[in-house]
C-alpha cells in the first residue's frame, strides 16, 4: 500500500508541476513562424519556467515544411480569442503575411495580399489594444530552402548573390568575374524570382515599420536568417534602418542574428515588460578574443549578437558578476585551449558554490553541433541540473537566444514567487531537453540519419522523398533518441535532489516520452517528456 501511495503522490506532483493550462495562469498567445519545435515548443517550455502558459494556433493550420500555413485560418482563429485575457500576443509577420518561414522565401503571396493580411492583424489588435503586441519578421537568408528541386543550383545561387553584393559594394573585378560564373549556373528565372521575393519582403518589412509607428505593435523585431558578413541582406538592412531612423523608432525596433529563437526572446521580453523588471546578466567568455569573432551563418561579431539577444529578451548586461542576477558562461567559436580550461574550472566552481549560472555554447562550427569538451565538463560532475539554463544548437544567435530567455524566465519566476516546484521541474526539464537534443541528436543521431537517407536516395538527403523511407528513418531516430534520453536522465537527474519552497524533491522517472521527426527530413527532431518527481526527506 505504501508503494502505491508513493507512486500516486509522485504522479500527482508530476501533473501539478507540469500542468499546461492551470486556471488563472498567466498566458501568452504565440503565432510562431512555422510548426517546428524550435520556434514554438521551446518558447512554451521557457514560459512554463516562469509560470506562463504559451498558447499557439492549432498545429494543422501552421503548415508543414513546403506546405505553407493558412494565414486566413490563423487570422480567423485569432479573431475568436479573447485577447484581453492574455498577458501578451507574439506574432510572426511571416506566418501572417505568407504562411510561414519557408513560404516567405517563395513568391506564392503577392505584396498586396501580404499587406492585406497584416492590416487584418492590426484590425484584430485594435479590439484589445491594451494587450501588448510583439511582432517579428525574418530578414531573408541568402540561400533558398534546401529541397530536392533546387539541389543542382542552390549553392551556386548563394555564391552568385554573395559575389554580386561584394561587387556592388567594392567594385571588385574578381567578385564580378565570380558573380558571372555562378550566374551562368543558375536558371535566369530562378535568379529573377529570388530578387523579386527579396524585394517584396523588404517592402513588407517597411510596411511593418510604418504600422509600428502608427501604433499597430508595441515592439517590432527583425531576425536575420542564415547569412554571411556580406550579402543581399547588407543593403536590405540599410534600407530598413533608414526608415526606422526617419520615423524615430529605435526604441521600438530590434535586430538579432537568427530567427528560430526570436519567439523565445519575445516570450522573455513580454514577461519582463509585464513585471516592469529587467534581470541583469554578467558575461564570462571562454576566450577573450571570442567576442570579436563572426560565427558561422552570421554577419556580425558575437559581441554585437550577444548584446542584441540580451536586449531583445528584456535583460540588461552588467560588468559586476557579484551584483548580477545570473552569470552567462559563453563558450566562443575556435576558443583557445588554455583559456578554455580556466573558463571551465571557474564555471564548475561557480556551479558548486550554488551561483545562478547559464551556459551558452557558440563553439558550434558549420555543423551547428555542441562542443564535446564543454558538454563533458558539465556532465562528468552531473552539474547540468544545477544550471538555470543551457543551450548549444545550430547557430550562435539561436543558442544565445535560447539560453538567455530561459535564464531570464527562471529569475523572473523567483522574483514573482511562481510555484517553486513548477519552476524547478520546468527548468530541469528544459536543461535535460537541451543536453539530449543539442548534443546527442545533432552530433550523433542526425549524422547517422543523414547517412540512412543518402543510402536510400542516392546521396540526396535534404528531404525524405517517400513515406516508407521516412518511417524507417523515424523508427531509427525514435529508438536512438529514447536511449540517449534515458541514459542522460539516469546519469544527470537520478539521485540528484533539488529544493523548492522549503521542500526537497527527487526526480524519479520519465513519462509521456515523444520522439518524432516534425518534417520529412532529419535536420531537426521533436522530443517531449514529463519528469516524475517525488518529495523526499530533507
Amino acid at each position: 500500500m505504501k508503494a502505491v501511495l508513493a507512486a500516486l503522490t509522485a504522479l500527482l506532483i508530476a501533473v501539478a508541476a507540469q500542468a499546461q493550462t492551470a486556471p488563472g495562469a498567466h498566458r501568452i498567445l504565440l503565432i510562431p513562424v512555422d510548426d517546428r519545435p524550435a520556434v514554438s515548443h521551446f518558447a512554451g517550455m521557457i514560459g512554463d519556467i516562469a509560470g506562463y502558459d504559451v498558447i499557439t494556433p492549432p498545429i494543422e493550420i501552421l503548415g508543414k515544411f513546403k506546405q505553407p500555413g493558412s494565414p486566413t485560418a490563423i487570422l480567423a482563429w485569432l479573431a475568436k480569442q479573447d485577447l484581453g485575457k492574455f498577458d501578451a500576443v507574439i506574432a510572426s509577420a511571416d506566418m501572417v503575411a505568407y504562411g510561414g518561414l519557408i513560404a516567405s522565401r517563395t513568391d506564392r503571396s503577392s505584396e498586396t495580399l501580404a499587406k492585406s493580411r497584416l492590416r487584418e492583424l492590426w484590425k484584430i489588435r485594435k479590439g484589445s489594444h491594451e494587450t501588448p503586441f510583439y511582432v517579428f519578421s525574418t530578414l531573408t537568408r541568402i540561400a533558398p530552402t534546401a529541397v530536392a528541386e533546387n539541389r543542382t543550383w542552390r549553392q551556386d545561387l548563394y555564391y552568385w548573390a554573395t559575389y554580386r553584393e561584394q561587387y556592388r559594394l567594392y567594385n571588385d573585378p574578381e567578385a564580378k568575374r565570380k558573380m558571372d560564373i555562378y550566374a551562368s549556373r543558375v536558371p535566369q528565372l530562378e535568379r529573377e524570382r529570388y530578387d523579386a521575393v527579396r524585394a517584396r519582403n523588404v517592402a513588407i518589412q517597411t510596411e511593418l515599420i510604418k504600422m509600428t509607428y502608427h501604433g499597430a505593435f508595441n515592439q517590432l523585431t527583425f531576425g536575420q536568417d542564415d547569412a554571411a558578413p556580406v550579402g543581399p541582406h547588407t543593403r536590405e538592412i540599410a534600407t530598413l534602418n533608414k526608415e526606422i531612423d526617419r520615423l524615430k523608432l529605435r526604441g521600438q525596433t530590434q535586430f538579432c542574428m537568427g530567427i528560430d529563437q526570436i519567439s523565445n526572446c519575445l516570450v522573455s521580453r513580454a514577461i519582463c515588460d509585464r513585471d516592469h523588471w529587467s534581470p541583469t546578466v554578467a558575461i564570462r567568455t571562454a576566450d577573450t578574443k571570442g567576442l570579436d569573432q563572426i560565427a558561422a551563418y552570421e554577419s556580425e561579431p558575437i559581441r554585437e549578437s550577444l548584446k542584441d539577444q540580451i536586449e531583445t529578451s528584456g535583460a540588461t548586461i552588467t560588468d559586476n558578476p557579484d551584483k548580477a542576477d545570473y552569470v552567462l558562461y559563453l563558450n566562443t567559436p575556435k576558443r583557445d585551449g588554455i583559456q578554455f580550461d580556466a573558463f571551465v574550472k571557474e564555471m564548475s566552481a561557480s556551479i558548486d558554490a550554488g551561483k545562478r549560472i547559464a551556459v551558452a555554447d557558440t563553439n558550434l562550427g558549420w555543423s551547428g553541433t555542441a562542443d564535446p569538451e564543454l558538454f563533458d565538463s558539465l556532465t562528468a560532475k552531473r552539474q547540468g541540473p544545477q544550471l538555470v539554463s543551457y543551450a548549444g544548437w545550430n547557430t550562435a544567435g539561436n543558442t544565445m537566444g535560447t539560453t538567455i530567455p530561459a535564464a531570464n524566465a527562471y529569475l523572473l519566476a523567483l522574483r514573482s514567487k511562481v510555484d517553486g516546484l513548477r519552476r524547478e521541474t520546468a527548468a530541469r526539464k528544459f536543461v535535460l531537453h537541451r543536453l539530449v537534443t543539442d548534443y546527442f541528436y545533432n552530433r550523433y543521431v542526425r549524422p547517422e540519419a543523414y547517412r540512412m537517407i543518402e543510402q536510400m536516395q542516392n546521396g540526396d538527403r535534404e528531404e525524405i522523398l517517400s513515406a516508407e523511407n521516412e518511417a524507417k528513418v523515424e523508427a531509427f531516430v525514435k529508438q536512438d533518441m529514447a536511449d540517449h534520453l534515458q541514459k542522460t536522465f539516469n546519469e544527470q537527474m537520478v539521485a540528484n535532489p533539488f529544493k523548492a519552497d522549503g521542500h526537497t524533491y527527487a526526480v524519479i522517472g520519465l513519462e509521456n516520452v515523444v520522439v518524432e521527426l516534425p518534417w520529412p527530413r532529419a535536420y531537426e527532431v521533436h522530443i517531449d517528456f514529463n519528469l516524475v518527481v517525488r518529495e523526499v526527506s530533507p
